[in-house]
């Protein structure tokens, strides 16, 4: 972490980490060991596909419904005529943190993981150390919450992590939902060049406690960078360029890689340069670079809802495999359609239960499944419409063959045996279906169907307003302005 334009470094950081590489010698061409021996040691097999078996399952919902957006979009998809006012709000929610005087939330809510974790289970799945925890709490530095406060900007793609560490921390790795990927430090991620929020760092300095306009948690201190009132004013107030395509390289002006695009990312344009935008952004040391970006791989300034748009933001976010709170630079649930409604300029918290308060909140609880599918069909706008299922969101995309249909990034569908134990057929992507998923599938949890979890839906493009279920005095969920 550096200040941008100053010489004076305010807080010396510890950075770098030991990668540990196997030498030429140390992995022979071909095994010399048997087979018993190689299931215990690092030796790398010959040829790894031939040994494999195929163990995809094949799903109904999957094989019979085309997984491209561009079907749904031309059935239901509408070219809208005006911008809807949360579309002329995102300035202020995208940045928020560099309008932060002080943190916006108290010392004893940010610290809640120093009181959470007692155990658990480690990259190697054995029992943690108890001591390692305890580094982490100490490390974590919280007694100085507040005393840095400054803004600053992201200098590449970031996981944001509870604890000051990257190592994972599971519940028991036997059960599902609780090994990996369901890594419990895993908060979120932030792109590359996002405004954010400095509290303070940890003892080492090695790691900075920083605020998105969505989450909050730590990040390597290395690759944040603390600007002054100046930048800020000059990147808030430019015009700004919506990122329309993932991993596709970014170069500055002597053609140096800096970063890979990301839909969600944000940049200020200096001006068009023939087929490329060219934005301003900060690099390592702290300087305003120009960098280029292919005007096919972004657009400028915030779009009306447009179905083009929305069949290219639909089919990238299908190349997605799954990635829980954004690990290893893919996306879970509510990043997919968090990042998707971006480039409309339309801001959506980052987790699941706040994403289903935003906007026009119709209960669903206490419904049949028909009486759901029934309200959902009257009351969703395709596109514009998020199911809620607690610990996970859905996007409605309309009907086809006259049967609801949703995009999502889900991890597995839920499966119970005869005996009561629990489990999961693993999809782990970005996928279409039905609110029936796996209905075919053995030993499928018929009490654990998406449908029957639907809790609530909501309209994130409508004013926050009451509404009637039929047949139901509603249950208001707290709705965001």
């Amino acid at each position: 972490m550096r200040v941008a334009g100053l010489s004076i470094v305010l807080i010396m950081l510890l950075g770098g980490c030991s990668v540990k590489q196997l030498s030429p010698v140390s992995v022979p061409l071909k095994s010399t060991l048997s087979t018993e021996e190689n299931l215990d040691c690092c030796s790398a097999p010959d040829i790894i596909a031939d040994d494999l078996n195929e163990s995809e399952i094949k799903v109904n919902d999957l094989e019979h419904f085309a997984q491209s957006i561009t079907p749904y979009v031309e059935k239901n998809g509408m070219d809208k005529e005006e911008f809807y006012d949360i579309q002329n709000s995102f300035d202020k929610s995208y940045f928020a943190p560099w309008h932060y005087e002080i943190p916006p939330i108290k010392v004893g809510e940010a610290s809640w993981p120093i009181r959470a974790f007692r155990g658990g289970y480690g990259s190697n799945l054995r029992l943690v150390r108890p001591e390692w925890l305890q580094e982490l709490k100490h490390q974590s530095n919280f007694e100085t919450f507040a005393t840095i406060n400054k803004k600053a900007i992201t200098l590449s793609w970031m996981n944001i992590r509870v604890l000051p560490t990257d190592k994972p921390l599971y519940k028991n790795p036997t059960l599902p939902g609780e090994g990996y990927p369901f890594d419990l430090l895993q908060n979120s991620s932030v792109n590359y060049h996002e405004p954010v929020f400095i509290s303070h760092t940890s003892k080492d300095g090695a790691w900075s406690y920083i605020f998105t306009n969505n989450a909050s948690g730590w990040v390597k201190s290395d690759s944040v960078w603390i600007i002054n009132d100046e930048i800020i004013d000059t990147f808030e107030h430019k015009e700004k360029v919506f990122i329309m395509q993932d991993n596709q390289p970014l170069y500055d002006m002597q053609g140096k890689f800096i970063a890979y695009s990301r839909i969600g990312m944000v940049l200020p344009l200096e001006r068009v340069n023939g087929d490329f935008y060219q934005v301003y952004a900060i690099d390592h040391n702290g300087i305003v670079v120009s960098i280029l970006i292919p005007q096919n791989s972004a657009h400028l300034g915030i779009q009306k809802i447009n179905k083009n748009d929305l069949i290219t933001l639909g089919n990238e976010m299908l190349h997605n495999t799954y990635g829980w709170g954004g690990m290893l630079g893919e996306r879970d649930c509510s990043s997919m359609i968090r990042d998707m409604v971006t480039p409309f300029g339309i801001w959506l918290p980052r987790n699941s239960a706040s994403q289903a308060r935003k906007g026009e909140v119709i209960t669903l609880s206490g419904l049949l499944d028909n009486e759901k599918l029934s309200l959902i069909k009257e009351k969703g706008i395709p596109f514009e419409t998020i199911l809620y299922l607690k610990g996970h969101v859905v996007l409605y995309v309309g009907t086809y063959e006259d049967t609801i249909m949703i995009m999502h990034n889900i991890w597995g569908i839920r499966t119970i045996d005869q005996e009561g134990k629990k489990g999961r057929r693993i999809i782990g992507k970005a996928v279409i279906s039905t609110l029936e998923l796996g209905a075919e599938i053995e030993n499928y949890d018929v009490k654990n169907k998406l449908l029957t979890r639907v809790q609530s839906m909501n309209i994130f493009t409508k004013a926050p307003s009451l509404c009637v279920a039929r047949k139901k005095v509603p249950k208001i969920l707290s709705v965001n302005p």
